[in-house]
């Protein structure tokens, strides 16, 4: 008896919440063509084409899976550079792409680096909160 009433009680909880509305669904995955780029699984040419060769700032965040500050920056990441630049945000998974960290010399993770027109303007390594995420991306574009 306990269990079909407490049965009946969610089915009543999950049928009582307010649905979102399609229009607001929509809105919240629309883009326009100015829209910033962000490569999550980015390869040796994807870094190639934005960070070397692009025009725009081009954020490089050199993580892996296994990083637990990796883990912690990344959505904060992209967060920021949705929310505040005109910058692309590529992520380097080190374990696959080990050329590209070798080159960059990354020793530790994470590491974020900052290009324009393929020349490095800033360097962030290890995890920082939002606040700091802000200030690096404010200095890497402004650069």
């Amino acid at each position: 008896m306990l269990a079909l009433r407490s049965t009946a009680v969610q089915t009543a909880r999950v049928a009582a919440r307010p649905s979102a509305s399609p229009l607001l669904a929509a809105r919240s995955f629309a883009s326009s063509s100015a829209a910033r780029k962000h490569i999550l699984d980015a390869s040796p040419e994807d870094f190639k084409a934005h960070a070397v060769d692009g025009d725009k700032p081009t954020i490089v965040d050199f993580y892996a899976d296994w990083c637990g500050p990796c883990r912690f920056l990344g959505p904060v990441l992209e967060k920021v550079v949705d929310e505040a630049s005109g910058a692309d945000l590529l992520k380097i998974d080190t374990e696959k792409h080990g050329e590209l960290a070798a080159k960059y010399k990354i020793t530790a993770l994470p590491t974020v680096i900052a290009f324009k027109k393929g020349e490095i303007v800033a360097k962030m390594v290890g995890a920082a909160p939002e606040p700091g995420v802000r200030e690096f991306l404010k200095k890497a574009t402004s650069a």
